[in-house]
C-alpha cells in the first residue's frame, strides 16, 4: 500500500514538473547565448565605459547588441584582471586595478510571424518558359489556346490551376505544351505572365 502510494506521488510530480516545463518552454520567446571571460579586440573586456562610471549591465547591453543580441539578463564581475579594453574605444587600462567581465549572458528574442497562408497560395511567373522556350499561346497548333495552356502550365508546376494569364503576341520562337511543336517568327504568340493558384 505504501510502495503503491509513493509511486502514486512520484508520478503525480513527473506529470507537474513536465507540465510545467512545456509551459515555460512554449511562453518563454527567448534564447540566450552565454560569454565566459569576453574579450574586445584581443584583451578582455572592462567592466566600465572609459569615463569609470558607468558599468556593469549597460556596457554588457552594449556589448551584447554588438554580438548580434538585444541585450544582456546577466553580468558578473571578475576583480583585478589586468589589462583591459574599453568597449567603443582605443583606451586601455594597463595595470592591475582594471576589472572586466567574468560572464555576459546576451538574450534575443524570437519574434514568430509567420506569413499568412495565402502568400504560398498564388505565385505570378512573368514570360514563363517550358524547357527554355517560351510557352505557346495554345496547347498544340492553333487548338487548345488560352486557358487550356495556362492551367497545363500550372499544373505541372503542382498547382491546382491558373488564377489569371495575359497575353503577349510576336515572339521570336515559342513552345506548344502539348504537342512539343516550336514556332519561330513574328505570328508566334505566347505568355507575359501567368498566375497559378493552389
Amino acid at each position: 500500500m505504501l510502495k503503491s502510494a509513493y509511486k502514486i506521488c512520484f508520478i503525480l510530480m513527473s506529470l507537474c514538473f513536465f507540465s510545467g516545463y512545456t509551459e515555460a518552454g512554449s511562453a518563454s520567446a527567448r534564447y540566450h547565448g552565454d560569454f565566459w571571460y569576453p574579450t574586445y579586440h584581443i584583451y578582455r573586456l572592462n567592466y566600465c565605459l572609459v569615463d569609470g562610471k558607468t558599468c556593469g549591465k549597460i556596457v554588457a547591453d552594449r556589448y551584447c547588441k554588438l554580438m548580434g543580441y538585444a541585450g544582456s539578463d546577466r553580468a558578473v564581475i571578475e576583480y583585478n584582471v589586468g589589462r583591459t579594453n574599453y568597449l567603443l574605444v582605443r583606451n586601455v587600462c594597463d595595470n592591475w586595478k582594471c576589472n572586466g567581465f567574468k560572464r555576459i549572458r546576451c538574450v534575443n528574442t524570437i519574434v514568430h510571424k509567420p506569413a499568412a497562408p495565402y502568400y504560398y497560395r498564388l505565385k505570378k511567373y512573368v514570360l514563363p518558359r517550358y524547357n527554355q522556350f517560351r510557352i505557346d499561346w495554345c496547347m498544340e497548333k492553333n487548338k487548345a489556346c488560352g486557358k487550356p495552356a495556362a492551367y497545363s502550365f500550372c499544373r505541372r508546376l503542382g498547382y491546382h490551376h491558373a488564377s489569371a494569364f495575359k497575353k503577349a503576341e510576336a515572339f521570336p520562337s515559342t513552345k506548344t505544351l502539348k504537342s512539343q511543336e516550336i514556332c519561330f517568327g513574328q505570328g508566334c504568340n505566347g505568355f507575359s505572365e501567368i498566375t497559378c493558384f493552389r
